[in-house]
C-alpha cells in the first residue's frame, strides 16, 4: 500500500469518526417537534396568546391612532385658531407700530410745539415784566401829575377869581370906554388924530412914481395914522435923497408930492419913506 492510499484511509478514518459523533449527539439532542408545537404549553398556544395580545395592541393602537388623529385634528384647529390670533395679532403690532412712529412724529411736533410755546412764555413774561415796570412808571407819573393837577386845580380857582374880577373890571372899562367915545364923538374929536398934530413914527417904501406930476404913491396910508400935509423922509441905504408932502390918504397908502427944494437925488421906487416932524 503506497503512502497516499495510508492517508486516504486514515482520513476516511478520521471522518468516520466525526459523523458517528455526530450522530450520537444528533441522537442525543433529538425532539418531538410535533410536542413541542401541539402541546398544552406548545408553540402554537404561544402562537395563539401572542396573536391574541397581537390583536388587542392592534385594536389599542387603533384606539390610540384614532385619538392621536383627533388630537392632531383639535391640534390643527388649535393652531389655525392660534395662527389667525397671531396673524390678529400681527396687524395689531403693524398698527401699533404705525401708531407708535405717528405718535413719535405728534410727540416729536408737541415738543416743538412746547418749546415754541415755552419761548413764547418767556418773551410774554419778559414783556409782562417791562409792561410792570412801564405801569409802575406810569403810575409815578400819574400821581405826580395828580399832585400837579391839584396844584393847578387850586391855582386855576385862584385864577377864576382874578378872571372875574378882571372880567367885572373889563366891563367898567368898557362901560367906561363907550362913554368916552360918546363924549369925544358929541364933541367932534378923533381918536385917531395926533395929540401934537406930528405924524406917528411910522415908514414903507415908494412904491410908484408919477414924474410928470411930481407925485409918488407910497404903502403907509391912513390906518397908519398918516394924515394930509404930513412930511415923509426919503432914503437910500441910509442916504438922505429928499422929502415928501402927503396930498391924499387911503387906509393901506397915501399919494405924495416931491418937495423939489429938499431933493438931493432922483428918487426911486423902493426908496424908504419915514414919517418926519414938520
Amino acid at each position: 500500500m503506497t503512502l497516499l492510499g495510508k492517508a486516504f484511509t486514515v482520513v476516511i478514518f478520521l471522518l468516520s469518526a466525526v459523523f458517528m459523533v455526530l450522530a450520537l449527539a444528533v441522537n442525543a439532542s433529538h425532539r418531538n417537534w410535533r410536542d413541542v408545537v401541539l402541546g398544552d404549553n406548545g408553540l402554537k398556544n404561544d402562537i395563539e396568546k401572542i396573536s391574541r395580545v397581537n390583536e388587542q395592541l392592534r385594536d389599542s393602537k387603533d384606539r390610540i391612532q384614532a385619538d392621536l388623529d383627533r388630537e392632531q385634528a383639535a391640534r390643527r384647529t388649535a393652531l389655525a385658531a392660534l395662527q389667525t390670533q397671531v396673524d390678529t395679532l400681527q396687524d395689531q403690532l403693524e398698527t401699533s407700530e404705525n401708531e407708535v412712529v405717528s405718535l413719535r412724529s405728534d410727540n416729536s411736533t408737541l415738543v416743538q410745539l412746547d418749546e415754541s410755546r415755552a419761548a413764547e412764555l418767556q418773551r410774554l413774561t419778559d414783556s409782562n415784566i417791562a409792561l410792570r415796570d412801564q405801569i409802575r412808571t406810569e403810575q409815578q407819573d400819574r400821581d405826580t401829575l395828580f399832585t400837579e393837577t391839584l396844584t393847578l386845580t387850586d391855582q386855576m380857582n385862584t385864577l377864576r377869581g382874578f378872571k372875574q374880577e378882571l372880567e367885572v373890571r373889563n366891563q367898567q372899562l368898557i362901560a367906561q370906554a363907550t362913554r368916552y367915545k360918546e363924549v369925544m364923538t358929541s364933541k367932534g374929536i378923533d381918536v385917531n388924530e395926533p395929540l401934537d398934530g406930528a405924524p406917528p413914527d411910522r415908514n414903507g417904501n415908494i412904491l410908484q412914481i408919477d414924474r410928470p406930476t411930481s407925485l409918488v404913491l407910497v404903502s403907509i396910508g391912513y390906518d397908519e395914522g398918516l394924515r394930509k400935509g404930513h412930511l415923509l423922509e426919503v432914503t437910500r441905504n441910509g442916504r438922505y435923497m429928499g422929502k415928501l408932502k402927503v396930498r391924499n390918504t387911503e387906509p393901506d397908502r397915501s399919494v405924495a408930492e416931491i418937495l423939489d427944494d429938499y431933493s438931493e437925488g432922483i428918487l426911486q421906487e423902493g426908496d424908504r419913506v419915514d414919517t418926519t416932524i414938520e
